[in-house]
This record gives C-alpha cells, sequence and structure tokens, in this order.
C-alpha cells in the first residue's frame, strides 16, 4: 500500500452508508474496484468540504463494487453515514489521522489537504491560496480577531505530477484570468464608429475566449452577435458602425473566459452619443 499517490479525484459516484462497528461501507451505484475507480490504499472522502463533511478514512479491503471496508473511523466525525455523497483521492494517507486535519481531532472543516498540479500551483499565485509548490499541500484557514481571513499553506509531499481535479476550484483554480485593460467609454458623433478594447491574460497562458454584451440600462445584459453595426463580438475589440443617437447611453461589457477557469467578466464602458 503507497503512502501516496498522484490522482486527486479518483473516479466514483453514487452514495455510501457506514457501519461504524464494522468499518464496512456500503454503496449505492458505486464501482468500487474497477479500473480507474476506487482501490485499496485510496482515502475515500465521505461529505463535501462545501457542505455536510464526516471526514476521510483509508481503504484497506474491496469485496465488491459496492462494498469497501476502511482501516479506522478515528479520522471521522461520528455522525450518521447513510446515503451521502463521498469522493477517492490518493492523497497522503497519514494526514487521515492527523491531528491536525482529522476531522474527528480538529473538529471543524478549517483545515484540509489539496492535490495541487502544477497549473493549479501556477494559477494560485494569483490567489489568496498561494502555494509554493505542486503536490500535497495542506491548507489552514482561520478569522483572526479583527474578521480577517488568515490562510496557511504546507507542502506535505512536493510534486509535480497531480492529475485530475477534485472540487477546489475556489481554493485552487486551473487558470486564473486577469484582466489588464478595461474597456473605456467614448463619446462619438452619429455615424461614427465606435471601439471597446479589452486587454487580459491567463495564468498560466492559454487561450481566451470573449463575449461582448450590451445593456440599454446597465443592469440587464445581453450578448451581441456581428451584423451591420456591431463587429468583433468574440475578439478582443468591439467595433459599433453608424452609430446613432437610439444608442445614446449604451453600456458594453466583455465576458472573458479560458477552459477550466471562472469566466471573468470586465468593467462596463459607456457610449454617448451626440
Amino acid at each position: 500500500m503507497a503512502l501516496w499517490g498522484n490522482n486527486d479525484s479518483v473516479g466514483s459516484g453514487g452514495t455510501v452508508s457506514l457501519n461504524y462497528s464494522t468499518g464496512v461501507v456500503t454503496g449505492s451505484g458505486t464501482t468500487f474496484g474497477q479500473v480507474g475507480a476506487a482501490s485499496t490504499g485510496d482515502v475515500i472522502r465521505f461529505g463535501d468540504r462545501d457542505g455536510t463533511y464526516f471526514g476521510d478514512a483509508v481503504i484497506v479491503g474491496i469485496a465488491s463494487t459496492t462494498q469497501i471496508t476502511i482501516g479506522s473511523t478515528a479520522g471521522l466525525s461520528g455522525a450518521s453515514i447513510a446515503g451521502t455523497s463521498f469522493s477517492i483521492s490518493q492523497l497522503p494517507v497519514y494526514t487521515v489521522l492527523d491531528s491536525k486535519y482529522s476531522e474527528a481531532s480538529y473538529g471543524t472543516d478549517d483545515s484540509y489537504v489539496y492535490g495541487v498540479s502544477s497549473d493549479e500551483g501556477e494559477a494560485s499565485h494569483l490567489t489568496s491560496y498561494n502555494a509554493t509548490h505542486a503536490g500535497w499541500v495542506g491548507v489552514t484557514t482561520y478569522v483572526d480577531m479583527h474578521g480577517n481571513l488568515r490562510i496557511k499553506n504546507e507542502v506535505l509531499v512536493s510534486m509535480s505530477s497531480i492529475i485530475n481535479d477534485a472540487n477546489d476550484d475556489t481554493q485552487f483554480p486551473d487558470k486564473v484570468i486577469s484582466i489588464l485593460t478595461q474597456p473605456s467609454s467614448v463619446g462619438v458623433g452619429t455615424t461614427d464608429t465606435a471601439t471597446f478594447t479589452v486587454s487580459a491574460v491567463s495564468t498560466p497562458a492559454g487561450s481566451l475566449t470573449y463575449q461582448w454584451q450590451y445593456s440599454s440600462t446597465g443592469v440587464a445584459y445581453t450578448n451581441l452577435s456581428n451584423d451591420s453595426t456591431y463587429s468583433g463580438v468574440t475578439q478582443v475589440s468591439l467595433g459599433v458602425t453608424n452609430t446613432d443617437a437610439s444608442l445614446d447611453g449604451y453600456f458594453y461589457r466583455v465576458n472573458v473566459s479560458a477552459t477550466n477557469a471562472e469566466t471573468v467578466v470586465s468593467n462596463s464602458a459607456v457610449m454617448t452619443v451626440s
């Protein structure tokens, strides 16, 4: 049994129930033991860190696709686990009973172990979860006496081969998009051409996609399509031709997207037609 692997999200599905007395986990709609699914030595995480979290346990036996056995329940909260969502990871098994990261001993969801890929590690430099290296990273969060969120990172295993993607993109996104230059408001005369431009990058570097939008009120926005008035609606620069008084005071903004990144919305710019 390896102490850790490189897979942050082993294929899993269905729900599970646990018999605390025997350590037997019974699944519904699960695929334990099949290729790409849970194996002996993996860590099963009961519940959801963003919802109800029961803790982690090491899988020590697989009887069938719907039944496994865990080595200890000491890392669990003790609450009943029945029909519960779960996930599988190959994080370091020693963290399951670590006094800091165990749900049972620590008692809160403020300390957690993440599998951070090289891309996630690079992207995290732009976030408050700045990881010093890719690998298995322990993160402790707390609120200080002034009400500020504090984050401490500890690289438990330094490695650059973490694969797959657990549901942790709020903390460790695969990419972060930054808008360097926001669209600027413009003033034009009737029948003139107005141009709105954005400059953005992603970390790690990669291709970006754009979708310009408009609003007559600055509240509800609608995606633009290329037509006789608008051009470049999916490019870095939006062109507005044959401007007339009906477009006076319109707001324009752009959604910037990338694969495995949260879409970023630019500031709004106003077009004044006089």
